[in-house]
């Protein structure tokens, strides 16, 4: 009976453990997006299902889409984020065309990447999609959203998964008002060869939260003074490093650490003023966490920061 009764209260936690997995994403995807409409829901959960909409038999034709998309679309009308994960777990990632228009990445890498996730993975029966989504829907409607043309919407789906379809298009309102141009590319293959790129080219934004012990905080201040001007006038990778206190509690100080790249942000982890600051203060520091941050329009800095003289 014991044994019967903890089977069932595991059950209950994974349920639950599920629908807010479920919760979580929605809440995400309506703060990311709040044009939103169920359909956009539906369509980055099976994307993180199904993966690509079709199986690539023809590059050609699907480099001359991709190709016309890069020419017709300006970096200013795209979203400002370079990656984003797909539907609740993350199973494939949607990879902006942004990446390929800055030279981050090359447009055929994206597009090998594109082909070998849509044909190298097993896909799964839309039955299974739809027994899924039923899981996913039902979460979804006690959550009572509000969603414009909610119910239409959801007869709209019934119908396409009970003629054994499922895929769709993002709503006009998504389209209209975030103009997404992206591939889905499998996380695994994601990972390996499109996310180092990404990484080791793109800015590096934190904030390290420090609070420091009472006793060594006119000391600790002196250090992170010191380190974050000499880190700035002596390292080309360094574009900002400005310590702060917070107002209600002098013990605890914020840094903005801005690097122009991973291999700058590297190369400063090596000097031997950070080095000096890092095995100096050891000591004061009670507790430390860096909290990374992705800028929502990297191109406005330049002037941003010419603006605070």
């Amino acid at each position: 009976m014991k044994r019967t009764g903890l089977f069932f209260v595991c059950l209950m936690v994974s349920a639950l453990l599920s629908a807010q997995e479920v919760e979580s994403f929605v809440h995400r995807q309506m703060e990311t997006y709040p044009q939103s409409r169920l359909l956009d829901i539906y369509k980055s959960c099976f994307q993180d299902y199904m993966g690509a909409e079709h199986l690539v038999s023809d590059r050609q034709k699907v480099k001359a889409y991709l190709d016309e998309e890069l020419e017709t679309t300006s970096i200013d009308a795209l979203m400002p984020w370079y990656y984003e994960p797909c539907g609740i777990d993350g199973h494939y990632v949607r990879v902006s065309l942004k990446a390929v228009k800055e030279n981050l990445v090359t447009e055929e890498l994206l597009l090998d990447a594109f082909i070998r996730s849509a044909n190298s993975m097993e896909r799964p029966s839309v039955e299974s999609w739809k027994g899924q989504w039923h899981e996913i829907i039902g979460i979804i409607d006690r959550m009572d959203l509000h969603l414009p043309d909610y119910a239409e919407d959801k007869a709209s789906l019934d119908s396409i998964l009970s003629l054994g379809k499922y895929a769709i298009s993002h709503s006009a309102e998504y389209r209209e008002a975030y103009r997404p141009h992206y591939r889905i590319v499998e996380r695994g293959i994601f990972e390996r060869e499109i996310k180092p790129l990404l990484e080791s080219r793109l800015m590096i934004v934190r904030i390290a939260e420090i609070e420091v012990f009472p006793q060594h905080l006119e000391a600790y201040l002196k250090a992170a003074r010191t380190v974050g001007a000499e880190s700035v006038r002596k390292e080309p990778g360094v574009i900002c490093i400005f310590p702060n206190q917070v107002k209600a509690d002098e013990n605890k100080i914020r840094i903005v650490e801005i690097y122009r790249n991973k291999e700058a942000y590297e190369h400063h982890l090596t000097t031997e003023h950070f080095q000096t600051y890092k095995q100096g203060t050891l000591h004061m520091v009670k507790s430390l966490q860096l909290v990374d941050l992705q800028p929502l329009d990297e191109k406005a800095m330049p002037q941003l920061f010419k603006k605070v003289w």
